[in-house]
């Protein structure tokens, strides 16, 4: 629920997204929702419980079904060590190496939703629930905007992504709806760029709200831009990389700084898990500000491994032949505990 200012065939929940409305949509007939998730007094609620979130950046993670069935039966690895918040992009991200546009795109050149992307949405989203986890669903990208026809494109992706969800009950989800709004080398529309950053992001949260009154939704700000990590009507405040976490607001850090390379992912040095883990803690002493774990090994497609995006743990990342991100997983089972909804459980050692 915003606070601040059983599955049907999907065709007719894309379909009925086709046509703007000023008005949030009902459920479709016999759907059954999810979870809620929504923000009190700077504070993450799940199903009307206080939860602590600690997540992965999974951007690419609906690039087809076999990439999203890997990350469903990733989940309850992610639990069983604390992870409860996943991170996936309509738009997707960078591609890794050796393309960097290799991400998926959920909308054609019109701003409608793929029917194939809502399904795999949905499969994911609702897989997060049944383990009592939240959902950041990004919407537009820099490395992707591009493919949609001028703000009328742009407008309609935001309302119909926003109604596909309403629609379709997927409530344990929160939106980021630009990732790196005014990227000074990749953003093309000019809805998406400085100048009058706060105005467009305004206009955009109320495109998202025309067709989605109940779910929290911000605005991804370059963190190489001058533009604003807040500004009029935003529900969440949104960051990345190694940008300060506000002292107000609902913080989502949605791109923790990554440390591997696409070229050698999965393989960290000892000064690599070193940042990491001061990143991390930086989150852990901060009430009101969530991290989504960034890593080349997860996000990219291929990479010089050949078996990217990884929803997997792997091994230890101290070389090339164990390639992987357990340390992150270790780390929040062992400071934080392991996922049981709606709270985390630290073993007595």
């Amino acid at each position: 629920m915003r606070r601040n200012l059983a599955l049907l065939p999907l065709a007719l929940a894309l379909g009925a997204c086709a046509t703007t409305s000023t008005h949030a949509p009902a459920l479709d007939p016999g759907v059954v929702p999810t979870r809620e998730f929504e923000v009190r007094g700077e504070r993450a609620f799940l199903a009307g419980h206080e939860v602590d979130l600690w997540g992965i950046r999974s951007g690419n993670a609906l690039l087809s079904p076999n990439i999203t069935e890997r990350h469903v039966r990733a989940l309850d690895t992610m639990v069983a060590h604390g992870i409860n918040f996943l991170g996936v992009y309509l738009q997707g991200s960078h591609g890794g190496w050796p393309d960097p546009e290799a991400g998926p795109n959920a909308f054609r050149r019109d701003g409608s939703l793929k029917k194939d992307f809502g399904e795999r949405l949905e499969w994911l989203v609702r897989e997060c629930d049944a383990r009592g986890m939240v959902v950041l669903v990004g919407i537009l990208s820099p490395r992707k905007d591009q493919v949609l026809e001028g703000e009328a494109s742009v407008q309609r992706a935001v309302e119909e992504a926003a109604a596909f969800l309403e629609r379709r009950g997927l409530r344990n989800v929160m939106v980021d709806i630009v990732h790196e709004f005014d990227h000074t080398e990749r953003m093309d529309q000019d809805v998406l760029r400085e100048p009058d950053g706060a105005a467009k992001k305004a206009r955009l949260v109320g495109w998202f709200h025309s067709a989605s009154r109940g779910i929290e939704a911000g605005v991804c700000p370059y963190e190489k831009s001058p533009t604003a990590d807040s500004f009029p009507g935003m529900d969440l405040r949104i960051i990345q990389k190694s940008m300060p976490i506000p002292a107000r607001g609902f913080v989502v850090n949605v791109e923790t700084q990554k440390q591997d390379a696409y070229e050698n992912d999965g393989f960290f040095t000892e000064g690599h898990v070193d940042a990491m883990v001061a990143d991390w803690e930086r989150f852990l002493a901060a009430p009101n500000a969530v991290m989504l774990f960034h890593a080349a090994y997860i996000q990219g497609v291929g990479n010089f491994s050949g078996t990217a995006p990884h929803p997997e743990m792997g091994g230890w990342g101290t070389s090339p032949s164990d390639r992987g991100v357990r340390f992150y997983y270790e780390w929040v089972r062992d400071h934080v505990g392991r996922w049981e909804f709606p709270r985390h459980v630290q073993e007595v050692r």
